[in-house]
């Protein structure tokens, strides 16, 4: 499973890029914009192709996220610890970012997807170096996407460590023009892995 997630900044013809990468395959875009408000999300989702809402993730907005029934949400810690579980019970999916394996036991059963970072060092983040690159302890039933320095050249060491894929943020956006060829060598060495 590898999910996209948007870079901070915007990006020249994001829209299109982000429907060329679901149409690629990604599992999911996280639309994940920290400057933004609701009605920066709002205004983004209006001019979104709707077939391609079930595949796109809102952070920290259950409102929007809710009206404009996306695939699901995903919180901040900040959020995070503010929200209560019957709002989370309202999306398909609900996934938060952690930073240490142990949260893993922790997290509330609401968060079927946790993203662990730095994994490897990180691309868009200099001096952000990786801390797991290691097996994964027992994953509670959760799925666990490896964040942080994910490319084509070390995608392939996740399996064996029990990830169950990546979410990629550097890798796609340090060249947007060549997003989709990015992505495209990274979920073919993923799937050359397949153990079954």
């Amino acid at each position: 499973m590898i999910w996209i997630i948007t870079s901070p900044e915007r990006i020249h013809e994001e829209e299109k890029i982000l429907a060329d990468l679901l149409l690629a395959g990604a599992h999911h875009v996280l639309l994940r914009k920290p400057s933004w408000q609701q009605a920066d999300y709002l205004a983004f989702l209006d001019k979104t192709d709707p077939a391609w809402y079930p595949r796109i993730i809102i952070r920290d907005y259950p409102e929007a996220a809710a009206r404009f029934g996306v695939g699901g949400l995903h919180l901040s810690a900040d959020v995070r610890d503010n929200i209560s579980q019957g709002d989370l019970q309202r999306f398909p999916l609900c996934s938060t970012g952690i930073h240490d394996t142990a949260a893993i036991a922790v997290m509330p059963p609401s968060f079927t997807v946790l993203l662990l970072s730095p994994v490897f060092n990180s691309i868009s983040k200099a001096g952000y170096h990786g801390r797991f690159a290691q097996p994964l302890p027992d994953k509670n039933g959760k799925l666990v996407l490896a964040l942080g320095g994910v490319d084509a050249s070390n995608i392939h060491r996740l399996k064996a460590w029990q990830f169950d894929g990546a979410a990629l943020l550097g890798a796609i956006w340090e060249n947007p023009g060549k997003a989709v060829n990015t992505y495209q060598r990274i979920q073919s060495q993923w799937n050359s892995n397949d153990q079954s």
